[in-house]
């Protein structure tokens, strides 16, 4: 459990888009749909690590706005997150994620180039 307190804590940190920016229900929403995405499209990610930032998230949202108001606002995402790749293409935006990822730090999800 304390693992996944020290995932979800770096991964707020990583995901946090500047510097200043409160965390929001929706920003934490988004990050767990970020993660998913690019498990879910992304050859270059490692599946099984991406998931791990995308539950320890979750684990954060249903820490600190309770598991049914936060599991809404994940659904109400997750179409919002698949129209998004949809509309750049999944290698565009697959390829997009990778540099922002990189450029913030997280190595841990990607493949060896």
């Amino acid at each position: 459990m304390i693992r996944v307190a020290a995932v979800a804590a770096a991964a707020l940190t990583i995901a946090a888009p500047a510097v200043g920016q409160s965390i929001t229900m929706n920003g934490v929403a988004r990050s767990v749909s970020l993660m998913r995405a690019m498990a879910a499209y992304c050859p270059n990610v490692i599946p099984a690590e991406a998931q791990k930032f995308a539950a320890a998230f979750l684990d954060a949202g249903h820490s600190a706005y309770g598991q049914p108001r936060f599991d809404a606002e994940v659904a109400a995402e997750l179409p919002r997150r698949d129209a998004e790749v949809r509309a750049a293409g999944a290698v565009a935006w697959c390829a997009a994620q990778r540099a922002t990822q990189l450029s913030l730090g997280n190595r841990q999800i990607f493949r060896a180039p």
